[in-house]
């Protein structure tokens, strides 16, 4: 035990409240403790200093930004978070952990009247040239550990988003580098987690804690502890060619026809892509001006050959190719485009293969369920993210992860919608119910997950897994009390 644990440890005994005496006001009790152990620099109660507001209201799902907490808590380290969980278990308080604060789920990194756990203050990273293993702390987005990491030619596998936090990569991270390397858990090596107990442990392949490794790897955050620092396993970087290609809503047969031909017959691992459909919420006035389709075309390299050829022979709007950095990749179409699309925000999720007729039946029921409710919301889109053989075979050869994916060639849909915030509460539930119902009506392919990452909080992914039960006893492991299940936010595993 260090001094500076010692410390808490003893102060801790001394300070904590124990849960009953206060039930009646458990956050304030929590909040009270901790800035009598970590000091008022790390726990932040005044609700109207700029630093409590940003952590309140930096969602990206601006839904969440109603909730107010007790207080902010600011850990700088392993130790702190442990300190902010046994308070927090002691007091009885509800809690949340925010990263990035991309998840739109309600309660997954936000809370009511309870402790806010901000890792924002904890954004260190090294990089070991010998081993080339890279740490990073939880604080950072990716976009800062793309940028820190290409000085060494090297970078990470995580999100295809520069503003999205590094918890994305606990749902599995879907990367433009992933048909080469696999989901970004895929290259995890060691994970250091504050266990519900409190207790900070290393996890990994060979260590005591293989399976709670295992199921953090794409079994979503806030399940089985906090990740405090991830040690992982960087790729050679260069030059990419890489960019959008914007095409009008009249090439909506021709585009979903290359999707459907790439998914299936691609074989070049470094050739990745995104399909995206929009439609804007206002009317068309039959001019089709408020819908586009958009293309995410990315190649680790300068010159992708013909592996884009299906999609630069269709007529577009626009043609934005070009050689890229790979931060300036995480930064398509626009930098800071995570932060400009920040609304009322939701995500639902399908999974299909090709020739089950998902992919006609998701955008047919998706179009037109987008013209049945214009006014309703400010943008829908309909994304496809292929899941090649290759990505399958590359997780596969670093041991799987809690998905355990079956073979590719598959693909997984995201269903995004941005509701109108002039709607009523009434009509919100509505809507949502709405779009909840077209999503039901477009059947998944059996025998393969669903994405935690773009998964509604009533979808439950995990069921999906064929390792649910064993996640389940790991889980059970690891909170046998149930601390994180009844007090935060997060999947359910009943």
């Amino acid at each position: 035990m260090t001094v500076r644990s010692a410390l808490y440890y003893y102060v801790g005994l001394a300070a904590i409240v124990p849960y009953g005496v206060c039930a009646e006001a458990p956050g304030p009790v929590a909040c009270a403790n901790l800035t009598s152990i970590l000091g008022s620099s790390i726990v932040n109660s005044n609700t109207l200093s700029l630093a409590y507001i940003e952590s309140r209201t930096d969602y990206w799902n601006t839904l969440q930004d109603i909730y107010e907490p007790s207080c902010v808590v600011y850990p700088s380290s392993a130790q702190d978070v442990s300190v902010t969980l046994q308070a927090v278990r002691a007091a009885g308080s509800r809690f949340a952990v925010k990263a990035g604060g991309h998840n739109p789920n309600t309660f997954f990194s936000s809370v009511e009247a309870g402790v806010l756990i901000d890792l924002g203050s904890m954004t260190g990273m090294s990089y070991d040239p010998d081993t080339t293993l890279a740490t990073y702390e939880p604080g950072s987005v990716f976009g800062d550990l793309y940028e820190y990491y290409e000085q060494y030619d090297r970078t990470v596998v995580g999100a295809r988003l520069a503003g999205v936090g590094t918890g994305l990569a606990l749902g599995g991270s879907l990367s433009y580098l992933s048909p080469q390397y696999g989901m970004a858990c895929d290259s995890f090596r060691e994970l250091e987690i504050v266990l519900p107990s409190g207790e900070i442990v290393t996890s990994s392949n060979a260590s005591e804690y293989s399976d709670l490794f295992f199921a953090s790897r794409g079994g979503g955050g806030n399940a089985y502890g906090v990740v405090t620092k991830y040690t992982v396993q960087t790729r050679p970087i260069g030059k990419f060619y890489a960019g959008n290609i914007i095409y009008l809503f009249e090439q909506v047969d021709a585009v979903a026809t290359a999707i459907e031909n790439f998914i299936q017959y691609n074989e070049d691992p470094k050739a990745s892509i995104i399909g995206t459909y929009e439609i804007l919420g206002t009317p068309s006035l039959e001019l089709d001006l408020d819908q586009v389709v958009i293309m995410f075309l990315v190649y680790d390299g300068p010159d992708p050959g013909d592996a884009f050829a299906n999609f630069t022979n269709i007529p577009y709007l626009l043609d934005l190719m070009g050689i890229k950095t790979y931060p300036e990749v995480a930064n398509m179409p626009i930098p800071l485009s995570t932060e400009l699309s920040r609304g009322h925000n939701i995500f639902r999720v399908g999974v299909h293969r090709i020739g089950d007729g998902g992919y006609e039946a998701a955008l047919s029921a998706w179009r037109t369920w987008a013209e049945d409710n214009k006014g309703d919301y400010v943008l829908t889109s309909l994304d496809f993210q292929p899941i090649p053989l290759s990505l399958t075979e590359a997780s596969k050869s670093q041991g799987g992860n809690a998905m355990q994916m079956p073979d590719g060639p598959w693909f997984w849909v995201n269903y995004l919608l941005s509701s109108s915030p002039l709607l009523s509460s009434s009509e919100y539930d509505a809507i949502q119910a709405s779009f909840r119902d077209m999503v039901a009506s477009t059947r998944n392919a059996k025998g393969l997950p669903l994405f935690i990452n773009d998964a509604n909080k009533d979808q439950n992914p995990l069921t999906t897994f064929s390792t649910y039960s064993k996640l389940q006893g790991i889980k059970q492991k690891y909170d046998p009390d149930h601390f994180f299940s009844n007090y935060t936010g997060g999947w359910s595993f009943d």
